[in-house]
């Protein structure tokens, strides 16, 4: 007598099954790490802001008022002793910050300088902005 023969491997639905849950782990895993990115990108952006503004802080208490300058370059350029390095957006680059610097009150408190400040930069996903003010 001959036993019957068990057929070895695995069957198409068994091999289906799995490759739908590789997939399905897979897209959690991008999906997580995109966003992962995301708020780190973010982090970054409001770290540089918060550190302009101690920055500003710092040349506002040696100057006496907040530089009028109408771009975020140029104000970089006004307080370069008082920040190590250039803050920049992480999708720009370092020559090409995206944030926003705003004087408020410029010429008041003299010729080229402010009395207060706003910073701003756009949050991923969908552009939310983040502001830091100085009055």
């Amino acid at each position: 007598m001959r036993k019957p023969s068990t057929p070895s491997g695995f069957t198409m639905i068994e091999l289906l099954v799995v490759a739908t849950i590789m997939i399905v782990l897979t897209t959690i895993g991008l999906i997580s790490y995109r966003s992962a990115i995301q708020n780190s990108r973010n982090a970054k952006r409001k770290t540089d802001l918060q550190i302009t503004r101690q920055a500003l802080v710092l040349y506002r208490s040696d100057n006496g008022c907040y530089p009028a300058d109408n771009t975020f370059l140029g104000m970089l350029n006004t307080i370069t002793g008082y920040i190590n390095e250039t803050p920049y957006d992480p999708l720009g680059s370092a020559g090409a910050p995206l944030y926003i610097y705003t004087p408020i009150d410029a010429g008041s408190c003299g010729i080229g300088e402010a009395t207060g400040f706003v910073l701003e930069a756009s949050l991923e996903p969908d552009n939310t902005a983040y502001t830091v003010e100085n009055p």
